[in-house]
């Protein structure tokens, strides 16, 4: 084995010594040979990034709240869904996408989000939580509802995935079977209005 390595690196310093070599006149500069070094270990193959979980993926369902004590600090609120100031709102009502369930999960855990709340058909809070659970490369999108309106929430109207396999495609005929609208084509759409 070392006599085989030996060769090799013999070898590779003669392929390199030649090919710094250049004819009269050959405008070329001198090339280094790039030569195996046949010791070095093989790299370990790229690990398959994971998604951290949040706590709540696995706890059970809470108790109904009625009225829900949310959480009234409308700034950090809108902070979290990166709705940017009063502007923002039309009518008391700003809409944000891209929530991830780890943004769900921190909504839920600060009171900003019933886990009851249900936009019409729309499955519960909690149920789109677990969805994004299951499912995290699923995003949500939603209103807001302003703080100085009396019906003061955060409600989730829609789920989607930029892309789409088997697995998320037969899930998704499954929780989104009462949505207004579903896209399952190359991408996952379930709106709910």
């Amino acid at each position: 084995m070392l006599r085989a390595a030996a060769s090799l690196v013999s070898v590779g310093a003669l392929v390199a010594a030649l090919a710094g070599c250049a004819g009269p006149g050959d405008p070329r500069p001198p090339v280094q040979a790039q030569v195996p070094d046949p010791t070095a270990a093989a790299a370990p193959p790229a690990a398959t990034p994971t998604v951290a979980l949040p706590t709540l993926c696995g706890s059970p369902e809470p108790a109904p709240r009625d009225p829900f004590p949310y959480n009234r600090d409308a700034g950090r609120r809108d902070s979290m869904l990166h709705i940017s100031g009063s502007a923002a709102y039309t009518g008391g009502i700003a809409y944000f996408e891209d929530l991830d369930v780890t943004g769900l999960a921190a909504l839920f855990e600060a009171r900003f989000v019933d886990p009851f709340d249900q936009q019409n058909a729309a499955p519960t809070a909690w149920q789109i939580l677990q969805f994004l659970c299951d499912h995290p490369q699923v995003r949500t999108a939603g209103y807001a509802v302003s703080g100085d309106r009396d019906d003061y929430r955060t409600s989730l109207e829609t789920v989607y995935a930029v892309a789409i396999d088997a697995n998320l495609r037969a899930a998704a005929e499954t929780f989104c079977v009462d949505a207004d609208a579903v896209e399952t084509g190359d991408h996952l759409e379930c709106y709910w209005d």
